[in-house]
């Protein structure tokens, strides 16, 4: 039987993005017991429905499939594709069950990016889905960052959309925002559709194609994973790149890094300099270091 990697510090952390009362929709889990880490960035239905009391659907999608992947994950033999779609179909059906979602369209619905950390077999095994990013930390000093860049990349086209926008109508960005939601509606229909993106949702269609990496024991130093908000620190000019973020974080820099990020998204408050539909997202990592 192959040893399990000892876990000698394992930390979360949050920040929750700008906008008054509203929820933080990431959510992170660390479960030492199960040998594993998770990182759920949900995204809320574009057309603002909701019917999760208390909080946005978001927010309660993605606590609540945070929180049902580890006893999914805890079977070694259950691959993280089978772990994911059992987990997705709990967390379904019981949103399913609240009044009001079944009349919702499928736009209106939840969904959302996620990175799982495996540690318990012979490998260290990064999963993601979405636009979530993982580093794993290597003992000889070097690092190979994981991010699937598709999302991302429609992302950005509709930023730049809204730059040109706002400087042709002399509108600020939040209002160029506002006049292109169409555009971004358009992405949000491309989700688990061939030629579009994969994510994590009601439906679970996506979670099929979630990307697993893995990588001998023995050469793992700490494994990070972070929602795009967090990884925003690079294009902010806080760290150089996002293997840096990691390695900062592995440093007991990860507060500091995270208050860094918040004070250069107020300094570009109204998102001239780098282009983003708003000042700040939720920022949230998982850090799990062994020795």
């Amino acid at each position: 039987m192959s040893q399990v990697l000892q876990v000698c510090h394992a930390e979360t952390n949050t920040w929750t993005g700008s906008g008054v009362g509203r929820f933080n929709e990431d959510y992170a889990h660390i479960s030492l017991e199960d040998c594993c880490a998770v990182v759920v960035d949900g995204a809320t239905g574009l057309t603002k429905a909701n019917v999760v009391a208390g909080e946005s659907d978001a927010s309660w999608y993605a606590r609540k499939l945070a929180c049902a992947l580890p006893t999914a994950l805890a079977d070694p033999s259950c691959t993280t594709k089978d772990a994911l779609l059992q987990a997705g179909s709990q967390v379904a059906e019981a949103y399913r069950r609240i009044p009001g979602t079944t009349r919702l369209a499928r736009i209106d619905e939840p969904n959302a990016s996620l990175a799982i950390l495996r540690w318990g077999g012979n490998q260290v095994e990064v999963s993601l889905l979405g636009d979530c990013t993982a580093v794993v930390l290597h003992s000889n000093g070097t690092a190979s960052v994981l991010h699937d860049n598709t999302l991302t990349k429609l992302d950005n086209e509709n930023y730049e959309r809204m730059y040109a926008f706002a400087l042709e109508r002399g509108t600020t960005m939040a209002q160029a925002r506002k006049a292109l939601n169409p555009c971004f509606i358009e992405n949000r229909l491309k989700m688990n559709e061939p030629d579009g993106y994969w994510a994590a949702d009601i439906s679970c269609r996506g979670m099929a194609h979630v990307q697993s990496f893995f990588f001998p024991k023995e050469q793992v130093e700490a494994l990070f994973a972070c929602s795009d908000g967090f990884a925003a620190a690079v294009e902010m000019g806080v760290v150089k790149g996002v293997d840096e973020l990691a390695r900062g974080v592995s440093q007991g820099k990860g507060a500091l890094l995270g208050q860094a990020l918040r004070k250069e998204e107020q300094l570009d408050a109204d998102c001239w300099r780098v282009h983003r539909s708003k000042t700040s997202d939720d920022a949230t990592y998982v850090l799990v270091k062994f020795g």
